[in-house]
């Protein structure tokens, strides 16, 4: 698509000369690096993509307190769409959010607060 054509094509945000969009080849080439100097673990199995970031960034707002209003406002999405697409709990998040009233005494007895 030329880039007059593109709905976005003043909000470049990957570009050499501020003009043109940095092609797909490109962009991926240059990911493959990062994600090689990174050192990311079990790379072929995962099927990391640049948008990949995406939804690790919004998970990690979710988990430190943010709510979905906030982080939908910061990454111009809904709140339905990230409760739909993008928010994976892991097991602490889960295990935290069952053990939310309740607390460990001092005996190691799970008590209601």
């Amino acid at each position: 698509m030329p880039l007059q054509e593109h709905p976005y094509a003043d909000k470049l945000i990957f570009s050499v000369n501020g003009k043109s969009r940095i092609s797909e080849r490109a962009l991926l080439y240059h990911f493959d690096k990062i994600l090689t100097l990174a050192e990311i673990a079990n790379r072929s199995k995962r099927s990391l993509v640049p948008y990949s970031f995406r939804h690790f960034y919004i998970t990690e707002r979710i988990k430190s307190g943010r709510t979905y209003s906030q982080i939908a406002d910061a990454c111009g999405t809904s709140v339905a769409q990230i409760e739909k697409v993008y928010y994976h709990p892991d097991d602490e998040t889960m295990t935290t959010h069952a053990l939310a009233d309740y607390t460990v005494n001092v005996n190691g007895v799970i008590t209601q607060i």
